[in-house]
């Protein structure tokens, strides 16, 4: 008798470890870690889509993606992050990074290689899986606090688009780190209380901490300074046409077309789009002493290619134009786009890649970060971000009052990115009250005030 009762209790306790008794909500409210590996893979895909929903909201709702719809997915998202499993956070990361940056690998299209857009998934699914596997490797909440706080520091391959404080960039939060830092510390004390279940004092201090936390603001820029009269302008030109010879004499007429609408609407500045003039501007000396003509009755910045020749080889640099008083500016950029104008690997590989799958190409050229390119325009002070430098800290580190960002989306389109460069745009408007002035190919132009 004694051993029938032994061996069911030893059956009833093999039973409860491969079957938890445990329903869904009692396993999000209450268990730190999922039960299961059914739930473990829901908790990683909700986080997933909730901590990128922000990005989505914004791209399908524009102007009606109110902030109280950025604020709850960005609460359940982090609350989601808290009850990982290590299978749920690889899930949860791999998810995620395919929904932030699926796009990136469009611009195979062009090079006819776009059976490739399925790899770039899987590595970037690879990547930030295994990143979100060591944020939550151990279930000690103050060590997931740290590491997701610091996770925007970390940018592969030198690509830094995963910000999670931008998650509350269109929320009623302040999109900071302090802010994030703060958000999760009070999400803590929400699943200690929820432990206990203590479920009315969780749900008051839930409502307690949206009035405690730093709040989205107007961003503030220097009062003291009149903006100028700044156009913005925004083209139209598919990528696989922008290149081709018998449309430049089309993209030509455009652009001068742009630059005489904004003079005679009595604008200081007219800003065009990143190589906005398809073809090396510093060897054609025709154009040039047109735009410095131009320039005379008004500013003109636009993007263009610059080449320098030596005996030895030919540089080019993806560059922005400054013409002003009948003068000319010129100011490379500086941090390239991994994989898209530079590829972040030893220099064999390097080659190989850009034989194998950009028509033996070479990489951008650029020049050493000692500072941003900035300039005076008008008697005001701008600083210049060709395209991936609007979306980079360096610029932003003395708090500039005007920025202006110059990009061609029409490698990504259509797509979330720039939806996505728009929002980290604003993240950095927002923290360093900067105004920011964007003109674009195939995108929005927008001023960020």
């Amino acid at each position: 008798m004694q051993k029938n009762v032994s061996m069911e209790s030893k059956r009833d306790s093999k039973n409860t470890k491969y079957k938890p008794n445990v329903n869904f909500l009692e396993a999000l409210l209450i268990h730190k870690i999922p039960p299961s590996k059914p739930y473990a893979i829901l908790f990683g895909v909700l986080c997933a889509i909730f901590l990128s929903a922000f990005i989505y909201l914004e791209y399908f709702l524009e102007e009606k993606n109110y902030p109280i719809y950025s604020t709850i997915f960005a609460i359940f998202g982090f609350f989601l992050y808290f009850k990982l499993s290590r299978l749920g956070a690889f899930i949860c990361g791999g998810i995620l990074g395919v929904l932030w940056f699926y796009w990136v690998g469009f611009s195979f299209r062009f090079y006819n290689f776009s059976y490739l857009i399925p790899l770039v998934w899987l590595v970037f699914f690879a990547i930030y899986g295994i990143l979100f596997y060591i944020f939550c490797f151990f279930a000690n909440p103050f060590y997931r606090l740290f590491t997701l706080t610091t996770s925007s520091f970390i940018h592969p391959f030198g690509f830094n688009w995963l910000i999670m404080e931008s998650v509350l960039t269109k929320s009623y939060f302040f999109p900071s780190k302090f802010t994030l830092f703060l958000l999760l510390c009070a999400l803590i004390i929400f699943i200690a209380l929820l432990d206990k279940k203590l479920y009315k004092t969780s749900l008051i201090w839930l409502c307690v901490l949206c009035f405690l936390l730093p709040h989205n603001t107007e961003i503030k820029t220097d009062s003291n300074t009149i903006p100028l009269k700044v156009k913005t302008t925004r083209f139209e030109i598919p990528q696989d046409q922008r290149w081709q010879t018998n449309q430049i004499h089309n993209i030509l007429i455009q652009n001068f077309n742009a630059i005489a609408d904004a003079k005679n609407s009595g604008y200081d500045l007219v800003v065009l789009p990143e190589t906005a003039f398809p073809l090396s501007l510093n060897l054609q000396p025709a154009l040039m002493e047109k735009l410095k003509a131009e320039s005379k009755e008004i500013a003109i910045l636009t993007g263009a290619i610059y080449q320098d020749s030596t005996q030895e080889n030919t540089r080019f640099f993806n560059s922005a134009y400054l013409f002003q008083n009948g003068e000319m500016q010129v100011f490379h950029k500086l941090i390239l786009v991994p994989f898209g104008e530079k590829i972040p690997l030893p220099t064999p590989l390097t080659k190989w890649i850009n034989k194998t799958f950009f028509d033996g190409a070479n990489d951008f050229m650029t020049q050493d970060f000692k500072a941003p390119n900035s300039t005076w325009i008008k008697n005001q002070h701008f600083q210049i971000a060709i395209c991936y430098e609007a979306t980079r800290d360096e610029f932003y580190k003395n708090s500039p009052n005007n920025l202006i960002a110059i990009s061609n989306n029409a490698w990504f389109t259509p797509s979330i990115e720039p939806t996505l460069q728009k929002l980290l745009m604003l993240y950095f408007a927002k923290n360093h009250g900067t105004r920011i002035y964007h003109s674009s190919n195939a995108s929005e132009n927008f001023t960020l005030d």
